[in-house]
């Protein structure tokens, strides 16, 4: 199974997911693999302790950190949503097919 159809399956499946974002999957752009090391954590534990962006943005990456530390070091397939004015990044586990870790940001936030 290609990445693509490998994104829209799993996003598709998950019932949790935003319906607007289930429904668009298929529009998914700058889908790639990635893996991050400790040194991404570092700087997530960085930026939410001096939380420069608000507690807002702070929230966020607390959300991802705990998200994605069991991660590190793993292939994980992220891919970009975008619906109207709404943009999503979504990473998955592709061996497992699970949804490890999504976000939402108005337009503005995801240029």
């Amino acid at each position: 199974m290609n990445f693509k159809a490998l994104f829209v399956e799993t996003v598709r499946a998950v019932e949790s997911l935003p319906p607007s974002l289930r429904e668009h999957a298929d529009d998914v752009t700058a889908l790639e693999e990635h893996r991050f090391d400790e040194s991404y954590i570092e700087f997530l534990d960085t930026q939410i302790r001096l939380s420069p962006r608000g507690p807002e943005w702070t929230e966020r990456l607390k959300h991802r950190r705990a998200a994605l530390l069991s991660f590190t070091g793993v292939t994980l397939l992220r891919g970009r949503v975008q619906v109207g004015k709404v943009g999503f990044t979504v990473s998955i586990h592709p061996e497992t097919r699970v949804v490890v870790h999504w976000e939402e940001y108005a337009l503005a936030e995801m240029n």
